[in-house]
Order: C-alpha cells, then structure tokens, then sequence
C-alpha cells in the first residue's frame, strides 16, 4: 500500500506579517494545526515540520505529539527555502512513497485538491487555479535522493530542471492554494476566504502594538523585531534582508534608540559588502530580551481580557465580496 507523507516549512522569519505565522489563529485552530489536519484528512499520515525562526514556539506547540516530527534547520536565516526543504526529505527519505510539502502560511487548500495531487502519477506536481501555481505540492519519493545531492544554494524550480523533471499542473478550482498570510491585510483577507468557505463565524480580533518611551520613544514593536533578527541572523544586514527594510533605515532607528537610552544596542564588526557581523550587547540583551517578556505577557492576558467581553460576539457571515475584519 502506497504511503504518503507530509513536510511543512515553518522556518521562515515571518518578518512582513510582523507575528510568527505557523501559529496564527484560524478559527478555533491555527494555521498549522489546520494545514496538518487536512493533509492527514487527504491520506498523509508521517507529517515532518521543518522549523526555524522562533523553532521553541511550535516546540511548545506540539509537545507530546509523537506522531509530528520536528526537524530544526539552525541556519533558517542565512539559507534558502531549498535546505529547509531538503532537512525536510531527509526526515522522510524511506518512509513514504510520495510526500505533500507546503509552508505553514499556506493553510487552506482543500482536502480534495490534496487528495487529486496524490492521486497524480507524475513525479512533481503543483495545483493550478485561476492561472496561477500554489501549494502544496507532490512530490514521488524517488526523487529525494537526487534532491538531497543538490547542493542547497539551489531552489525547487532549477533542482527539478537539473533533474529533467517537468512539474505537471494539476487544474483545481481552489483558490486558496494561492492564498498566503505575508501580510496583515492578505491575514485578513484569508479569514474572510476561510469564514465564506467554511461557515466559520466571523468574529472581531484583537489587534495592538506596543512602545517603549523613555523622554523619547526608544523601542516600538519595529525595532524590537529587528534586534530580535540581528540576534538571530548575526548581522543587520541579514535582519535587514528579513524585514524588508533598508540598512540605512534601520541603522537611523538603532542610532535612535542608542541616543535616547545612552549606551549601545549593538558591536559592529565591519565587512565590507557582506555587511559584516552584529551582535547585541549585554544591556542591549538584556533589554529585548525584558522587551519581549512584556510582549508575550501583555498579548496574553490582553487576549484574555478581549475573549472575557467578545466571547459571544460574532458578526453576520457574508457572501460574495469579503469583509476586511
């Protein structure tokens, strides 16, 4: 009996949606848990999640989940989607057959669409709706081992050229699997999809940013993410890359924060084009580190608070054109 597996890429740096995707609300679920229940629905049964940026959240997430394998890529921020994707295939080399993958921001594809791609007998296959290629995709497991050789610099598309494989279309009339969460608007836009599709109640959700002023301001959510990458990517280049974001923007922002705090964020070891290296100081550590403290604890008992008097509020589910929640 053929076997199939499913691999979720949950290492990215979710920097443009400013919140880590994989576990962002759907529903009464997450974007991950929804994503891993429709392809076990559609007949995968091993499921390997690679993580990454923020790896010991989905750690507490699925701890005591024996049948979910959780595979770390340690160099999430300076490597491409491709070794992730291969760290991915290595947890699943001999254990299937044929295999879904999918990024975590990419939950809503439906189980039919799923189920077609598996029943596909091409080596590759990607799902077409209104002209345009989404996920997940399928992949025959025969193809792991060479995938595996390719040195990981590469991508998808040229790995299966290299290989002279030719991803067959496979048409469905599914647009979310075009649909991801880059954004906030485009998070917004896929809950109104999801509330439409599946007959979830729409509800209103919580939603706020955080400063940190002293005479002036000092941190704002912003830069907190962003000391947070440097932290995580060891140069501000990188976290620069991440977030979508000139150096010289951000460098204005750290001189900033520097100036009213009165001592470093930041030791700078120049390098020329690369960029060079950057690490937080020990005060500057410590401060993101009580920055993020308070974040955590203030979103979670703000939620809290907002279910305590929302609770039982739902708005009218629409039809046709969506509403922006």
């Amino acid at each position: 009996m053929s076997t199939t597996g499913a691999l979720i890429l949950a290492a990215g740096l979710s920097s443009r949606m400013g919140r880590f995707k994989p576990l962002l609300p759907l529903g009464e679920s997450t974007f991950i848990d929804h994503l891993i229940h429709t392809m076990r629905a559609a007949g995968a049964s091993l499921v390997v999640v690679v993580t990454g940026w923020h790896a010991y959240e989905l750690e507490e997430h699925f701890a005591g989940c024996d049948d979910i394998v959780l595979v770390h890529n340690p160099d999430f921020a300076r490597t491409q989607m491709f070794h992730s994707i291969q760290l991915g295939l290595a947890a699943l080399q001999g254990r299937c057959d044929k295999l879904l993958f999918s990024p975590a921001d990419v939950p809503l594809a439906s189980r039919s669409t799923m189920e077609r791609l598996i029943a596909c007998k091409a080596s590759f296959a990607c799902p077409l709706s209104g002209g345009k290629t989404g996920h997940p995709a399928m992949l025959d497991a025969r193809l792991i081992a060479p995938l595996l050789a390719m040195p990981s610099e590469e991508n998808m598309r040229s790995a299966l050229a290299q290989l002279q494989v030719r991803p067959v279309h496979v048409v469905v009339d599914d647009p979310a699997v075009c649909m991801d969460a880059d954004t906030p608007e485009s998070y917004g836009e896929l809950l109104g999809y999801y509330s439409r599709v599946y007959g979830a109640a729409r509800s209103l959700r919580l939603d706020f940013t955080m400063a940190v002023l002293s005479e002036t301001p000092v941190f704002d959510e912003t830069t907190i993410r962003f000391l947070d990458l440097v932290e995580a990517c060891g140069s501000m280049q990188n976290a620069c890359r991440g977030m979508h974001i000139s150096y010289s923007t951000a460098w204005r922002r750290i001189v900033a924060a520097e100036e009213a705090l009165g001592f470093a964020l930041l030791e700078r070891e120049s390098g020329g084009a690369q960029g060079g290296r950057s690490r937080l100081t020990p005060a500057g550590l410590d401060l993101l580190t009580r920055c993020k403290a308070v974040q955590r604890e203030l979103l979670a008992s703000s939620n809290e608070i907002f279910r305590r008097h929302f609770a039982d509020y739902s708005l009218p589910k629409t039809t046709g054109k969506q509403c922006r929640i």
